[in-house]
Formats: C-alpha cells, structure tokens, sequence
C-alpha cells in the first residue's frame, strides 16, 4: 500500500509542473510580446499620430487653462514653468501616457524681452476682453428732472438694463480664453521681434506658438532639435529632408495658424462686434436724453403759454365787462347829456366791439394753448415709448456680448 501511495504523489506533482511550465511560457510569450513592441521602433505613421495626439492635448490645455502649458525639465512629464532648460512635452500635465516621454516640446516664453511684443503664452494673460470694452456706461437716463412723473414700463426698462450693466462691469476682471487669444494675436503681429520661439535653420527660421518633435526611428533627437545644437533656436522646421543624420519628425504651429484653430479670430470678432454694438447703443441713450430734455422744454413752454392765455382769457372778459358797463352808462346818462351824447355812445360801442374781439381772440389762443400742450404731452409719451426701445436694445446687445464672453472658446 505505501508504494501504491507514494507512486499517485509522485504522478501528481508531475500534472503541477506540466501546468506551471505552460503557464510560465505563456506569460513569457506575453511578456516577450510586450517587450518587442516596446523597443520595435515606431513606424511614421504611428509618430505622426502620436503628434497629432499632443497636439490635440496642448490645445485642449488652452481650452481649459487659457494659456499653453510649460515645459518639462525631464521625461517625468510635469511643466515646470520659469525654466529655461526644460525641453520635454509635459505627458503628465495633459494627461498622456509615459509613452509620450520621450517628445521635446518647445513653447514661446518670451524670451525674457519687452512682453509687450513677444508675451509669454504660457503665462495666464491679464483681462484684456471684456463686454463692454471696458467703458464705463454711466448716466444712463432717466426721465428730466423737469418732469416728476415716470412711466412704469421706462421704469422697469431702465432698471433691467442696469442689472446686465453690472453683469458686464463684473466681467471685467474674469479671464478667459479670448483674453489668451487677444495675447496670441499680439504674438502673431510681431513675428520677427527677437526673443520668439522659432523652429528652422541658420538661413530660414520661422517663429511658432510650439512645437513637438519625435526622435524618430533612431530615438535620438538630430539637427538642431538635439540640446544644445544651436544657441539661436532649438528645432528645426517640420518637413525637413530625411537623410542617415536626420529622421526626426516634428510638428511646429505658428501663432496665427494656433489662433485659427482655436477659433480665436472668430470668437474675438463676434465679441468685438456684439461690444461695439452695445456701446453704439449706449450713445444712442445719451442722444436720447438730450432729445428728452426738449420734449420736457415743450411741456414747460405749452403749460406756461396755456396758463398766458388762461389769463388773457380772464383779462378779456374783465375788458368785456367794462365795456359792457361802459356802454350802460353811456346810454342810461345819455338823457342828461346835451351835444355829446351821439359821440359817448358811439365810442362805448366800439370798445365794446374790441372787447367782444378781444375775448375771441383770446379764447382762439386758450385752445390752441391747450392743442401745444396736448401735443407736447403726445411727444413725450413717443419718447417714453422710444426710451423704453432704447433701454432694451442695449440691454440686449450687452447681453449678447456678456454672453460671447462667458463662452470663451469653450464649443
């Protein structure tokens, strides 16, 4: 019985180490797969995709961050902005795998010169766009001070307008991507300042916004790509010819091609129109007060000329009844009085014919007073009507503009 059992023990441990020795093979087949693929050299097609990627990743930086983002100083993959020696793609900052490590990645910086003309890109730009160009839209209207009744409807108009005023003030000091944008086309307005980023040789040099650049086959970066190769520059342009000293391939986007893609002209053109036309109707509300004001004079002018011919109405009528009593007298005394009293009578008549003509007139004059001041009122309440249009016109253009900018370059 002993040996039976010893010889089913020794059988078993023999089914273990068949198993095992296929289970170590596969896992050696796997791993021998995996570290082919790894060392295999990338094919150019497959470097040209793992460009494209980074560049797709750079520019949804921007999207998200408004600005590009720095260098890495080594294949560790994080920026690390300020350095002067970081030449790595940032793998890590824009959430790329290790396998993007071995790119070189160069940004325009500046160059430590006036800023002004060669801005760092990858620094968070200040405020420069905002929807109400940064004007400030005071004194909006409101009715003359002349007038104490205000409409309900310029009321409310007016004080909706002010609440998106201050919507637009507060944008002010909110940074976006069109601020980033407004910082690339200065960029792209100066491309030959010394101090930018440039990708060529010692003949031709371009200026870019960045560029990526694959070691190639040979994993070894050549040209001017390699550190150090050439202190006016670092890269050399894409499309270079290759030969058995060169086979890198690079991507190099300049700061008007960068702009486009972003759709930076597009965005900052709808901003710049929908500010534009904000502000025109801020000056059609200043235009709007003065035209106020006139319509206030008239209403002044027609009630004081009403109340003018309300006396004279009041001063004819006291003419008319001295007349009236003047003529009485005449006649009543007219039995008492010898050689004159043809004449008396005569000259009482025709003072009460004037006064007769005197009242007429003076009524004639009531109601045309009273036509003025019905006109007038008519007028201001066509310019209430047309203030109310007003308000809301800038209102929504201003709303418009708060709105484009809000957006940014997000889709």
């Amino acid at each position: 019985m002993r040996p039976r059992f010893l010889h089913k023990q020794r059988g078993f441990s023999l089914v273990e180490l068949g198993v095992a020795l296929v289970i170590i093979g596969l896992v050696g087949i796997m791993v021998w797969r995996w570290v082919a693929a790894i060392t295999a050299p990338m094919t150019r097609p497959e470097i040209q995709r793992q460009l494209n990627e980074a560049q797709a990743a750079i520019e949804g930086f921007v999207l998200s961050r408004h600005r590009l983002p720095c260098a890495a100083p080594d294949t560790g993959g994080t920026e690390a902005c300020g350095s002067a020696t970081a030449v790595f793609l940032p793998w890590r900052t824009l959430g790329l795998s290790s396998d993007f490590g071995r790119l070189h990645y160069g940004v325009n910086t500046g160059g430590g010169v006036n800023l002004a003309q060669v801005p760092n890109l990858t620094a968070t730009p200040w405020a420069a766009a905002s929807p109400d160009l940064n004007r400030t839209f005071s004194g909006v209207p409101t009715l003359p001070p002349d007038l104490s009744t205000v409409p309900a409807a310029v009321t409310t108009a007016r004080n909706q307008l002010q609440t998106v005023l201050t919507q637009a003030t507060g944008r002010r000091t909110v940074v976006n991507g069109l601020d980033w944008c407004n910082v690339l086309r200065r960029h792209a307005s100066n491309p030959g300042v010394a101090g930018s980023l440039t990708a060529g040789n010692a003949s031709t040099a371009l200026p870019v916004a960045f560029v990526v650049v694959h070691p190639g086959e040979n994993n070894r970066f050549d040209g001017n790509n390699a550190v150090g190769a050439n202190p006016s520059f670092r890269f050399d342009l894409p499309g270079r010819a290759q030969d058995v000293n060169y086979d890198d391939i690079s991507l190099a986007v300049g700061p008007a091609d960068l702009s486009m893609r972003l759709g930076c002209v597009a965005r900052l053109g709808e901003m710049q129109a929908a500010a534009q036309g904000a502000f025109a109707a801020y000056d059609n509300t200043r235009v709007m007060q003065e035209y106020w004001s006139l319509r206030a004079y008239d209403i002044i002018s027609a009630e004081s000329a009403l109340q003018a011919a309300e006396a004279g109405v009041v001063m004819s009528a006291m003419g008319l009844a001295l007349a009236t009593a003047s003529t009485a007298i005449s006649i009543a005394s007219a039995a008492n009085t010898e050689g004159l009293t043809a004449f008396t009578i005569a000259m009482a008549a025709v003072n009460m014919a004037l006064a007769i003509t005197d009242v007429a007139m003076s009524a004639q004059e009531l109601s045309d007073a009273q036509d003025a001041l019905a006109d007038a009122e008519d007028k201001l309440d066509a310019a209430n009507d047309y203030a109310v249009h007003i308000f809301d016109t800038l209102r929504l253009t201003l709303a418009q503009a708060i709105t484009l900018d809000e957006k940014g370059l997000n889709p």
